[in-house]
C-alpha cells in the first residue's frame, strides 16, 4: 500500500504560506528559440511565483573578492522547481539560489530546501 503524500504537501504549503512571504524568482533561460526571427536568443528570462520562509540564522559567510557573501537556508513551496542561479528580491535584498534540495519521498514534492546568498 502506497502512502499518499498530498496532504503532507498541503500542510507544508499552508505553513510556508502562513509564516513566509510571496516571492517572484527570475530564471535565465539560454538559447531559447525565437520563432519570429528564426534564431536563438542568448538571454531570455522567465519568472515564477513561490512562497518562501527564510530561516533566521545565516549558515555561512564567505569572502569573495572583497565582498562578504552571506548564505541563509530557506524553505520554499512552488509549483516550478527552483534551480541554482535563480534570483529574487526579498525585503529589498537581492538573493541568488546556490543550492536546492527537493524533499520528495515519493512522486509528490512536499517542499524545497534552498540555500540563498545575498
Amino acid at each position: 500500500m502506497a502512502f499518499n503524500y498530498s496532504p503532507l504537501n498541503k500542510t507544508a504549503t499552508d505553513l510556508i504560506t502562513k509564516f513566509g512571504q510571496a516571492v517572484t524568482f527570475s530564471k535565465k533561460v539560454t538559447s531559447a528559440y525565437q520563432p519570429e526571427t528564426g534564431g536563438f536568443s542568448n538571454s531570455v528570462s522567465s519568472t515564477y511565483a513561490a512562497q518562501i520562509v527564510i530561516l533566521d540564522e545565516p549558515k555561512t559567510e564567505k569572502e569573495e573578492s572583497s565582498t562578504v557573501l552571506v548564505e541563509n537556508e530557506a524553505l520554499c513551496s512552488s509549483t516550478t522547481e527552483p534551480t541554482i542561479g535563480d534570483t529574487a528580491t526579498i525585503n529589498s535584498d537581492q538573493y541568488k539560489i546556490t543550492a536546492v534540495k527537493k524533499i520528495q519521498p515519493a512522486a509528490t514534492v512536499v517542499f524545497y530546501e534552498l540555500r540563498i546568498a545575498s
